[in-house]
């Protein structure tokens, strides 16, 4: 069974955006995260929770709390800058 899912509209803050950043790096747990942005675990695991919610990451070792990449917001954005004016 194919299951479909519409990706919430999320406005990204700028921690949303450091955590993307670091996941273009590679995988990386909440816990390290948190050591690299400098934000409470709290509220990293907030933001993870919406960003994988949204369908942009993947929780992919619950124990640990490994999350993957899936797909960069940023990235598919229509407001390119290589629009012909």
């Amino acid at each position: 069974m194919i299951r479909y899912e519409l990706q919430p509209m999320v406005r990204l803050k700028d921690v949303d955006k450091q955590i993307l950043d670091l996941f273009h790096e590679g995988d990386r747990t909440q816990s390290y995260l948190v050591d690299e942005t400098g934000y409470t675990r709290q509220y990293i695991h907030q933001r993870l929770e919406v960003l994988e919610a949204a369908g942009y990451i993947e929780n992919i070792h619950a124990k640990s709390a490994l999350y993957h990449l899936l797909t960069d917001p940023r990235e598919n954005t229509e407001d390119d800058q290589d629009t012909n004016s």
